[in-house]
C-alpha cells in the first residue's frame, strides 16, 4: 500500500491507539485497517508494541492474518473477474489461450513470485489478481501467501518497534522509489535475458538469428510497418478520384467488397461454374453458430455421407482471416474438438491434394476480358529427419523453418523431444498461409490466356464480382497454365493481395509498388461501378466494419490440436 502522508499516517496511528484500552479489541482493529493500509497498520503495531499497549508477537499477529486474508480477497476478485463474460473487451484480452499460458507460468513460478511480490510495493494487487484470473490453485496461493506474510510482518512491526516513528519516514521513501527501481530493474532483466543469455546456447543463438531474419525481412513485418506507403497511396486515389472509400465498392456483389467480416460461405454460394471438367469448389456445408457440438459434429458426418468423403476434412470459421482458425482435421475426435471450440458459424470442406496457387483477377465492368496481374505459389514447411535430431533440433536447424521457431516450437511443443526416423518427413504446415509457416513465391511465369478465360468465364457467371484472388489447388503446374482441374476452396475480394510480394528476397520497393498498384486499380474499379450506381461503404458503415474485425476471438487450430484440446 502507498502512505498519503505523515497527517494521514499519524492520524491512522492516534486513531489505532484509542483503542488501546483492551489488547484484543485493538488486536481486531489492526486486523480491519490491514485492508485499508497494510504497511501504515504493521508499523503501528509495533510502535504500539514498544509503547506496552499490545504483545508484538500479538501485535505481529493480528497484522499478518489481517494482511493474509486481504490478499486472499484479491485473488477471489480475480477469479471473480476471469470469469465475467459480460464485456466483450474482457473477452479479447482474457483469452483462453494466454489464460492457459498465464496458469503454465504461475505453475512454474507462482509461489516465487508471489512470495518475491510481498516484498515490492506496487506487484501486489497485480499479481494476486492474475493468479485468480487465471485460475491457479488457490491452495498454493494461500499457502505461499502465509510465508510471505510470516516472514514480511514482524520484519515491519520490529523496524517500528526498535525505531519507533522514525520508520514511517524510511517506509514512505522506500516506496516512493520502489516503482522507479522495480521499473528500472526489470527492463534490464528483460534486455539481459532476451539478448545476452541466449547467446551462451545454441538455442538461443539460433532465436535470436531468427529474430535478426525477420527484422530484416520484410515479408516478416507486421501490417502498421507495412502500410504506411500503402495509406499515402489511398489518400492520393481518393483526392484523384473523390472518393474516399472507393475500393469497398470495386465489388458490389460482396458487402464492402470484402475488406472485412465477409462470409467465406455466402461468396461460395454466389459462385458458379459451368464446366466443372476445368473448374470447380471443392464441395462444403455451413456448420450454423448457437448449434451443440455434437449437432455440429452429426452434420459432418452427413456432409461425408453425401459426398462420398471420408476424412482428412477442412473446418474453418466463416469469418476470419490469415489462416485463423482453419484447420485439417484427421478424425472423429479432432473434429468434435475443434467444434467445442469454435462457437461461431463455420465451414466444413472437401480436403483437396495438390498444388496450391493464389491467382488474382480482375476486369472492369466494361470490359469482355479480365486480366491475372498475379500468381503466387503456396509452399508448406516440412523436416526430414535422420535418426538422431530431435524435432526441436531440425526445426532450429532448418535456414527456413526458424525463421517461424516461435510458432512452430508452441506448436509442436508435445512433440519436440522425438526424434524423426531417418527420411520421415515431417510437415510443419498444412495451410497455405504465411502466418503460420507457408512461404508464398512469385510464379507470374504460369500466367497464360487458358486460365485467364476460365475466370472469365467464372466472373460471366457472377455478376457484381470484379476484382479478388481465387485460391485454388490443382494437380500440377501443367494443369493451372491449361486452365483445367482447377478446385476453388475460398475466393477472398479487395482484401485478396498479390502475395507473390512475400515470396523471400522480393525487394520492398517492388513490393510496396505492387501494393500500391493493387489498391489503386481497387479505387478505380470502385469509381466505374459509382459510375454505374454502385455505392462505397460510408465512414460509419466503415467503421463499425473495422471494429467488429477487431472484436472478433480467434484461436490457434493448430495448437489446439497438437495438445489434444487441453487448452
Amino acid at each position: 500500500m502507498v502512505l498519503a502522508n505523515s497527517e494521514s499516517e499519524s492520524a491512522l496511528l492516534e486513531w489505532i491507539e484509542s483503542f488501546g484500552g483492551s489488547p484484543w479489541l485493538l488486536a481486531i482493529v489492526m486486523v480491519v485497517t490491514t485492508l485499508f493500509s497494510e504497511d501504515l497498520t504493521c508499523i503501528s503495531g509495533g510502535v504500539l508494541a514498544a509503547k506496552e499497549m499490545i504483545p508484538f508477537w500479538g501485535a505481529t499477529a493480528a497484522c499478518a492474518f489481517g494482511i493474509w486474508v486481504g490478499d486472499l480477497g484479491l485473488d477471489g476478485l480475480g477469479c471473480l473477474a476471469g470469469r465475467t463474460k459480460h464485456w466483450k473487451w474482457v473477452d479479447r484480452i482474457v483469452t483462453p489461450e494466454r489464460v492457459a499460458r498465464g496458469r503454465h507460468l504461475f505453475e512454474v513460478y507462482g509461489v516465487r513470485w508471489i512470495f518475491l511480490s510481498r516484498f515490492l510495493p506496487g506487484t501486489r494487487l497485480p499479481s494476486y489478481v492474475a493468479a485468480g484470473a487465471v485460475g491457479w490453485s488457490f491452495r498454493r496461493f494461500a499457502f505461499a501467501l502465509a510465508i510471505a506474510a510470516v516472514i514480511w510482518t514482524p520484519i515491519l512491526c520490529g523496524l517500528a518497534f526498535f525505531a519507533g516513528r522514525a520508520v514511517l519516514e524510511w517506509v514512505d521513501s522506500y516506496q516512493k522509489w520502489a516503482w522507479p527501481v522495480l521499473i528500472g530493474a526489470v527492463i534490464l532483466i528483460w534486455l539481459i535475458v532476451r539478448n545476452v543469455l541466449p547467446l551462451f546456447s545454441w538455442r538461443g543463438r539460433r532465436l535470436l538469428r531468427a529474430r535478426w531474419t525477420r527484422l530484416r525481412r520484410w515479408e516478416f513485418w507486421p501490417i502498421w510497418a507495412v502500410y504506411p506507403p500503402i495509406v499515402l497511396c489511398l489518400l492520393w486515389q481518393a483526392i484523384r478520384l473523390r472518393g474516399a472509400l472507393l475500393f469497398t465498392c470495386c465489388d458490389p456483389a460482396i458487402p464492402h467488397s470484402g475488406f472485412a467480416m465477409e462470409s467465406k460461405g455466402d461468396i461460395l454460394d454466389a459462385l458458379h461454374c459451368p464446366d466443372e471438367s476445368r473448374i470447380r469448389i471443392a464441395n462444403y456445408r455451413r456448420l450454423p453458430a448457437g448449434e451443440e457440438g455434437e449437432e455440429r459434429a452429426i452434420r459432418v458426418a452427413e456432409f461425408l455421407a453425401e459426398h462420398g468423403l471420408a476424412y482428412p476434412v477442412v473446418l474453418k470459421p466463416d469469418v476470419g482471416e490469415r489462416g485463423q482458425g482453419v484447420a485439417i482435421v484427421r478424425d472423429e475426435e479432432e473434429a468434435r474438438r475443434w467444434l467445442d471450440r469454435c462457437a461461431e458459424e463455420a465451414l466444413v470442406q472437401e480436403f483437396i491434394e495438390g498444388v496450391e496457387f493464389g491467382v488474382q483477377w480482375y476486369r472492369a465492368p466494361d470490359e469482355e476480358v479480365g486480366t491475372v496481374p498475379s500468381i503466387a505459389g503456396k509452399e508448406t514447411q516440412y523436416v526430414i529427419g535422420d535418426g538422431q535430431r530431435t524435432l526441436e533440433h531440425l526445426i532450429l536447424d532448418d535456414a527456413r523453418a526458424v525463421t517461424m521457431a516461435h510458432y512452430f516450437l508452441a506448436k509442436f511443443e508435445p512433440r519436440l523431444d522425438e526424434i524423426p526416423a531417418e527420411n520421415e518427413r515431417v510437415d510443419l504446415t498444412e495451410i497455405g498461409t504465411h502466418a503460420r509457416g507457408a512461404v508464398f513465391t512469385d510464379e507470374r511465369q504460369y500466367i497464360s490466356d487458358e486460365l485467364r478465360s476460365v475466370l472469365d468465364v467464372l466472373g460471366d457467371h457472377y455478376e457484381g464480382f470484379h476484382f479478388g484472388r481465387y485460391d485454388v489447388l490443382v494437380p500440377s503446374v501443367a494443369d493451372l497454365q491449361a486452365g483445367r482441374n482447377l478446385v476453388i476452396v475460398e475466393l477472398n475480394g479487395v482484401t485478396g493481395e498479390p502475395i507473390h510480394v512475400y515470396q523471400p528476397g522480393f525487394s520492398w520497393w517492388r513490393g510496396i509498388g505492387d501494393l500500391c498498384r493493387h489498391w489503386k486499380r481497387a479505387c478505380e474499379l470502385g469509381a466505374a461501378n459509382r459510375a454505374r450506381g454502385a455505392k462505397p461503404s460510408s465512414l460509419g458503415e466503415f467503421l463499425r466494419v473495422v471494429r467488429a474485425h477487431r472484436k472478433q476471438s480467434w484461436f490457434e487450430a493448430d495448437e489446439l490440436l497438437a495438445r489434444g484440446g487441453d487448452e
